[in-house]
């Protein structure tokens, strides 16, 4: 495929190739498209085609400001600023997931347009996937559930997370980049061969009641004009090939 995936973001929808990213912002009702081109580097190429490499390499490239970000949070040694007592050691599992509970409910709340800018890309991509036409009716009619959606791989990455912190939980830079890379891994994997259904259905279930609401017309039309853009890049790249 063309278009790789995409993300939802709160005024937008961006959409990716191998080679452009497109971002589609909505501000006071009009519809504006900026392309940016992918940091060519023959380093992250070689990395495409490493295994257990390849995952990091694709999210640099894709979200390369995000990924930057993350890397120089993780990087920092937070616990000489605050390092740990007590107290905090003895915090109970159930504490943290009723902490992250009420984060995630209030997210899904207060989040409201984010979600649903993320369905509209879902919708989009599904269309698009299909091989069917990017018209805002068909685009409205499709599933808000999307099977490259990046919701499958945090289901994946979470638990994997969990049981490398145990050995990696003194440098988190590295917990984070070995638990994407092996989590992409095995989503690449249970993706071609139709395995992981158990995985898929509990991010279907996430992606359906969570992390997605039905669009607006407009949130359609932003979609479709960043997706349509990038299809358009990659068919202008392909006939200069």
């Amino acid at each position: 495929m063309a278009v790789l995936g995409g993300r939802a973001h709160f005024n937008g929808i961006t959409f990716a190739t191998s080679t452009h990213v497109v971002r589609g912002k909505l501000k006071h009702g009009v519809v504006s498209l900026h392309v940016r081109k992918l940091p060519e580097s023959r380093l992250l190429e070689a990395m495409d085609r490493v295994p257990f490499v390849r995952g990091i390499s694709k999210l640099a490239k894709i979200n390369w400001n995000l990924f930057l970000v993350v890397v120089l949070l993780l990087a920092i040694p937070w616990n000489w600023f605050f390092p740990a007592n007590q107290a905090n050691a003895t915090i109970s599992v159930w504490t943290v997931f009723a902490e992250y509970g009420v984060v995630l409910i209030t997210a899904i709340f207060l989040f409201k347009r984010l979600w649903q800018f993320h369905g509209a890309e879902h919708k989009a991509f599904n269309v698009y996937t299909s091989g069917g036409q990017l018209l805002p009716e068909s685009v409205q009619a499709a599933d808000r559930v999307c099977g490259r959606c990046g919701t499958n791989l945090v289901v994946i990455v979470f638990p994997i997370y969990y049981l490398l912190s145990y050995v990696l939980y003194q440098i988190p830079l590295l917990l984070y980049l070995a638990s994407m890379s092996v989590g992409y891994e095995i989503f690449n994997w249970g993706s071609r061969r139709n395995r992981l259904k158990v995985v898929f259905k509990i991010a279907a279930l996430i992606q359906k009641y969570i992390v997605t609401k039905e669009p607006n017309e407009v949130q359609i039309w932003v979609a479709i004009a960043a997706l349509s853009k990038a299809i358009e890049l990659d068919q202008d790249r392909a006939v200069k090939l």
